[in-house]
């Protein structure tokens, strides 16, 4: 429970932080936050601002997970345990249906040392992808090993020259080569991140080559760079098929390519994975497949002395220490011609067999790649193809949430639990740090017929909930307690006039609080990045971390109501929390209300957003159980005021019907949002 808050009045003489002071006849105390008296003056510990608090949080929820040191049987459970995770977080389990590939082709380049062509094939119905394969030129039936070598974000795409350089040795050595071409697309409120369309769009294409007449399905190997490494990595380890590997400027600690103020490529972030595991051991999970790290002068730069050494000995330990090596290069973020060399090596020991003694590299010779606009321009048109806007219209068809009737105590009463449960993960409450802040020292002003109290209350770990407290001078035993929280943050909020305003609630009795939650008024901006910047970078970090923006809301919101245990006028039984034009906002107060049964009303305004339609921040499958209306049913039992909520007139009717049941249908009210011009 949160210490250190203040009631009616603190005289103006400084006096000891656990005094108890008498004023006008009424009782105003300071509480302690410890058994220590502390002095305000001269020794009062400075305020630790607000940006080096949250600077010190996103460390803390950065740390990097260790490799399990495991060996035989109980690494491979642990490797199946994070595999099986690893699925669910990316929205592949239960994996997509196994649909003919229907493959489409375009006309055929002729290369000396092979064929080239565009291969469009069927990822999901009516999805395709597609990728340039590039096909041996040699008369014998016999089966040969197969390449996939996706690519990194190169404007070129794997019509860059060096991509083609790579693809066309592999051809020149005997390889079936394909190079999928990186699809980015996400609709994570559904379910579907990047490594959702990446990670099955690759299996796809393996299950493209293994169908390949020409290929031995026992001998496919997989190399990329960057976000090809990315590919890469997810691939080796999520699928039994890939023999050898080859991750080229990529594998690194996440915090290696996360920052507090800008997000590296948004492929990097897909839900929840750091609650389990970080990129290293995602690597090793394809073991005892060959692998091979290629580093250099980027994020990974410190990878070979600092992360790989727990590879090398996890595979030294499970009789596989001559199947991983890492080489640093010096030099740029680049898959240059050295690098391709050793891998070129590595895939021909271990996908091909063969014995290359002590030889590493495999010279590369020159050859002149296709001109990038020749490769951009071959079409494998697929007629059916509806794009990849159409995996997040089926992922919301077939895992969606339902609306089942609550008309029984017992029915509302089950799924109200499995409901709060299904939130507490999708906000990351496991990921909620154990409180080490103490409330501020409280500092109190007169504003005319009103006092104003500022305090930072404590949050989760260090993060403190900096917070204004009005109120007017009449002598009151106990007020209700109004929440009020605007997208402008407390102060600016404090110099409204008006009906609603903080001040005419205070001058009609409240206890009005006005917190600055994450990420408004002091906790908006803490970089020169500018609010807008920080706040994305927060979202992306949220959802790598499995701890979404409206989670971080709501606990700062619940934080607050902690703080009023200890404030002796404020009527517990009567705690709202209003919320005026903004989505962002109004879903973590939702949220923390639904979490919280201390909130007995709400009055919020989503500004007509939702999860639907995307305008509300990003909750990674919050859509598989509810969006705003059916979060809201779990307040049957207050009272709600649901303002510019998107209209759904089935939803709306559902709700209002929850609430009958509830025996409060005068608790709910709805104001549809306005449609837009």
């Amino acid at each position: 429970m949160v210490r250190g808050l203040w009631v009616l009045s603190i005289p103006k003489a400084r006096t000891p932080w656990n005094a108890v002071v008498r004023g006008g006849g009424l009782l105003g105390c300071v509480i302690a936050v410890s058994s220590a008296s502390v002095r305000l003056g001269a020794d009062e510990p400075a305020r630790v601002a607000p940006k080096v608090r949250l600077t010190e949080y996103y460390r803390r929820l950065s740390e990097p997970e260790p490799i399990a040191k495991l060996e035989g049987e109980p690494l491979r459970a642990h490797q199946r345990r994070i595999k099986e995770r690893l699925l669910r977080v990316t929205g592949l389990d239960p994996p997509p249906k196994r649909i003919p590939l229907d493959i489409h082709e375009s006309q055929v380049l002729d290369h000396p040392w092979c064929t080239v062509r565009r291969v469009a094939y069927r990822i999901w119905p009516r999805v395709y992808a597609t990728g340039l394969l590039y096909e041996p030129k040699t008369g014998s039936d016999e089966r040969l090993p197969a390449m996939l070598c996706p690519h990194g974000h190169w404007a070129e795409g794997n019509a860059h020259p060096d991509v083609q350089r790579r693809c066309l040795f592999f051809a020149k050595l005997g390889y079936v080569t394909f190079s999928p071409t990186q699809n980015h697309y996400e609709d994570l409120n559904a379910g579907v991140s990047h490594q959702t369309v990446m990670i099955w769009g690759n299996m796809r294409a393996l299950d493209y080559l293994e169908s390949h007449p020409r290929v031995d399905p026992g001998r496919i190997g997989v190399a990329g760079e960057s976000g090809g490494g990315l590919q890469t990595q997810m691939l080796v380890a999520l699928d039994p098929r890939v023999r050898a590997a080859t991750v080229v400027g990529l594998t690194c600690d996440f915090r290696e390519i996360m920052f507090i103020d800008g997000c590296h490529c948004a492929c990097n972030h897909f839900p929840r994975v750091m609650q389990f595991t970080d990129h290293p051991e995602i690597s090793t999970l394809g073991q005892p497949a060959a692998l091979q790290f290629l580093t250099m002068n980027d994020w990974t730069r410190t990878f070979l002395e600092n992360r790989f050494p727990e590879i090398q000995r996890l595979y030294s330990a499970n009789s596989s220490a001559d199947r991983t090596e890492c080489v640093y290069y010096d030099t740029p973020h680049n898959y240059d011609r050295p690098k391709r060399e050793r891998t070129y090596a590595w895939m021909e020991r271990w996908v091909n067999g063969r014995d290359l003694g002590s030889e590493s590299s495999i010279a590369e010779p020159e050859t002149e790649p296709f001109p990038v606009d020749v490769l951009t321009n071959l079409i494998a048109a697929a007629p059916e193809d509806l794009g990849f806007g159409e995996i997040g219209r089926i992922y919301r068809r077939e895992r969606s949430y339902s609306m089942p009737p609550l008309d029984d105590p017992e029915t509302r009463r089950t799924w109200n639990d499995a409901m709060a449960g299904s939130l507490r993960e999708l906000l990351g409450e496991s990921q909620r740090l154990p409180t080490t802040a103490r409330a501020g020292n409280p500092t109190t002003e007169e504003a005319g017929d009103l006092r104003i109290t500022r305090i930072d209350l404590p949050s989760e770990g260090n993060l403190v909930v900096p917070t204004l407290f009005v109120r007017d001078n009449a002598p009151r035993d106990r007020r209700p307690v109004v929440i009020l929280c605007g997208p402008q943050g407390k102060d600016r909020g404090l110099g409204e006039s008006g009906t609603g305003s903080a001040a005419e609630r205070a001058r009609s009795g409240a206890l009005v609080v006005l917190p600055d939650v994450r990420f408004i008024g002091e906790l908006a901006a803490i970089t020169d990045a500018g609010p807008a910047q920080q706040r994305n970078a927060w979202q992306r970090n949220g959802i790598v971390w499995g701890r979404p923006l409206p989670g971080m809301a709501a606990t700062d919101f619940r934080c607050v109501i902690d703080g009023l245990a200890e404030c002796p006028d404020a009527d517990s039984g009567k705690i709202a929390l209003v919320v005026p034009r903004s989505g962002d906002l109004a879903i973590g107060a939702l949220f923390a209300a639904a979490l919280d049964p201390r909130i007995r009303s709400i009055d919020v305004d989503f500004d007509g957003a939702s999860f639907a339609n995307g305008k509300l921040p990003i909750v990674p499958f919050v859509l598989g159980h509810g969006d705003v209306l059916q979060w809201t049913a779990l307040l049957a039992d207050r009272q709600v005021i649901l303002r510019g909520a998107p209209a759904d007139a089935a939803a709306t009717a559902w709700l209002e019907g929850v609430f009958a049941h509830a025996g409060n249908r005068d608790g709910l009210r709805v104001v549809a949002a306005s449609p837009s011009p």
